[in-house]
């Protein structure tokens, strides 16, 4: 599990290969590809560089190594990786909106983005 770091610089979430989790092991979406998709199959926004974008192109949020954004906050030690819940059955994923040009600033936060 990778953690997902905020705005701020703080673990808000984990990504294990295509499922993303909450802090405490609660499945909140999926990946595939760059898309990023709740349990609806509601496109949410796009993993790009190890930065998540919200439909607007702003940052929500990021992994380490990522690139290609605003200035990233220095990170905060992340907790314990949490046992993850069994992903559901992923809906049929509706088609991804035509990407906006990626900013170099922050957009929503991550609770907002992930809703």
């Amino acid at each position: 599990m990778k953690p997902i770091y905020n705005s701020s610089g703080n673990a808000t979430a984990w990504v294990d290969g295509e499922n993303i989790y909450d802090l405490n092991g609660a499945h909140l979406a999926v990946l595939d590809g760059a898309n990023v998709y709740n349990h609806n199959g509601e496109h949410l926004g796009i993993l790009d560089n190890g930065l998540f974008r919200d439909h607007h192109g702003g940052v929500v949020a990021f992994l380490d190594g990522a690139t290609g954004g605003p200035i990233l906050p220095i990170t905060a030690i992340a907790p314990i990786p949490p046992i993850p819940s069994i992903p559901p059955i992923p809906a049929i994923p509706s088609i991804p909106p035509i990407p906006a040009i990626p900013s170099l600033g922050w957009g929503e936060n991550w609770n907002q983005f992930i809703r």
